[in-house]
This record gives structure tokens, C-alpha cells and sequence, in this order.
């Protein structure tokens, strides 16, 4: 779904071979976050690093602070390497698992563009998602935290550009919450009630807002 603009990446005559696949659903049972309403609840699915996202800023960093690939990573027990080039989590068992227990009205990767580019995605434009940062940040992989600190910007910028430790959202009912939640852990995917839906106090505001950094 896009072109990347990487210049510090490809050297003179080479090229990046990308594929995709196409998939089909039956129109009664897609989510498109058209049922979100005041009162939901969003459901947070954890990382397990940068997936891939913001290594622009990552590879600056890593040149800045002249970080080898084989010395321990602040804060970890792993190499710098294994922390910065953790496998992207694949959540298609957590969302086939969620899906199967309960009504979704709302799902959304967190990819490029962090919490305030991807939630709105789902939402109708007169509501607003509230979103508590301290909900999930003693389970933040230790890549962002140093992130911050090498970059030297704040947790809104970070929250703008990567996934800070939260890859996937589910927005349910209040009444399932709880049952979101056991039903991704079951899957093997730990999972966080992070936030709630409220109705839009602004046209011109952001449809984000972030509490608890």
C-alpha cells in the first residue's frame, strides 16, 4: 500500500521486491469501526519492539550513539541487534481469537504514524479515543525508552512516530472488556484495557488524546 522513500538504504542498482496478498470477506462481518460509540473500551495488544516502523530515526540513533550490533542493549539482557531487529508481532491469531469470543466494533495495526495517525482510522468523526499511557508503560520493551533519550524528544513525539509498546487495538463494548482481554492472552498475546471512547469535543481537536506520560 505504499512507496517508502529510503535513501540511506539502497545503494546505486539496487531494488526493493515487495508482494501482498489479497484476501475476501463477507460484508455482514467486517469491522470498519462504524459502531463505535461513547462508553467503548480500547484493548491494547503489546510489541515486541519498533516493528519495522521509524527505522529512519533508528538507524540515525544507532549511528549517533555508535551502538554495536553485539553489545548489550541498555536495559536488556539481549544484544542491540536482537532488541532493534525483534520480529514484528503478528497478530492475525489474537484477532481470529477476540473475533470468535465477542462483537468488535473497531480494530487497528499501530504502525507509521504511532497512536494519533492510526486510531482515528476507526473512528467516526463524532467521537474521541482517551488513551492512558500509564496502562501499559511498565511492560514497554526498553528500545523506546532509549529511543526517547537518544532522540532526545518527548513521549507525544514518540507516540507520533512508533508503536511504544502497544502493536495492535481492538475498541469493544465496556460489558466485554474484560473477556476482550482473556480472550488475546489465551491466544498468547498479552493485552491491556488502555483506554475508553467518549464523545468528540472538538471538530478541529485531535481524536487522540493521551494521558498518563
Amino acid at each position: 500500500g505504499e512507496t517508502a522513500e529510503m535513501p540511506d538504504m539502497y545503494a546505486d542498482g539496487e531494488y526493493d521486491l515487495a508482494g501482498f496478498g489479497v484476501g475476501m470477506a463477507d460484508a455482514s462481518t467486517i469491522v470498519d469501526g462504524s459502531q463505535v460509540a461513547p462508553g467503548d473500551v480500547l484493548i491494547g495488544l503489546e510489541s515486541s519492539g519498533v516493528h519495522s516502523n521509524g527505522f529512519s530515526l533508528v538507524r540515525k540513533l544507532v549511528a549517533q550513539e555508535n551502538v554495536q550490533a553485539d553489545t548489550p542493549f541498555p536495559g536488556s539482557d539481549a544484544s542491540a541487534a536482537e532488541v532493534l531487529l525483534a520480529p514484528t508481532v503478528i497478530y492475525a491469531k489474537a484477532v481470529a481469537a477476540v473475533m470468535d469470543a465477542l462483537p468488535v466494533k473497531g480494530m487497528v495495526h499501530v504502525t507509521g504514524g504511532g497512536f494519533y495517525d492510526n486510531i482515528p482510522r476507526v473512528l467516526p468523526e463524532t467521537v474521541e479515543a482517551v488513551v492512558d499511557f500509564s496502562s501499559w508503560s511498565a511492560h514497554l520493551p526498553p528500545v523506546f525508552p532509549w529511543l526517547k533519550q537518544a532522540a532526545a524528544i518527548t513521549w507525544p513525539e514518540m507516540l507520533q512516530i512508533f508503536n511504544c509498546g502497544i502493536g495492535y487495538i481492538f475498541i469493544v463494548g465496556k460489558e466485554q472488556a474484560e473477556q476482550a482481554v482473556e480472550a488475546a492472552r489465551q491466544a498468547g498475546y498479552p493485552a491491556h484495557v488502555i483506554g475508553s471512547i467518549q464523545e468528540r469535543t472538538s471538530a478541529d481537536g485531535e481524536q487522540v488524546l493521551i494521558n498518563g506520560m
